[in-house]
């Protein structure tokens, strides 16, 4: 008896692991898509925002004046606005790629210690099985 509770521990933790696994595995192919092809990733609004020079202006917050008056905001030209707003884009893309390279990496992580921790209890019920059937 006390081996058929071993087995149903250990069985029970390959079931969560393999559960844990699927999810991570589902993670890491969005984290993967996302490294490989940032801009199909990117958030709505950080897209939405980088399409026109009207849409980079609009959404750009206005300074914050140090003296307290309400100084306006003066749009630049078209040109060094669209300069600012591809230079902004870029940036984006970069913190996109690396987000996603990171929870590739904390994927891969939670992946390797997920395998580890299967294989380890799918040997103790094996192992348990194995002993009860003897008995």
């Amino acid at each position: 008896m006390k081996k058929a509770i071993l087995e149903i521990y250990a069985l029970a933790v390959c079931f969560a692991a393999i559960t844990c696994f699927v999810i991570a595995a589902g993670v890491g192919l969005y984290a993967l898509i996302g490294t490989l092809n940032p801009e199909f990733t990117l958030e709505s609004w950080q897209y939405d925002r980088h399409q026109s020079n009207d849409a980079f202006w609009s959404s750009a917050p206005p300074p914050i004046p140090f003296d307290g008056k309400g100084e306006k905001r003066v749009r630049p030209p078209e040109q060094e606005l669209t300069r600012q707003r591809n230079e902004s884009y870029q940036l984006v893309i970069r913190a996109e790629r690396r987000d996603r390279m990171q929870t590739l990496v904390q994927v891969i992580i939670i992946l390797l210690i997920d395998i580890v921790v299967f294989m380890i209890h799918w040997r103790i019920a094996k192992k348990a099985r194995l002993e009860e059937d003897s008995v």
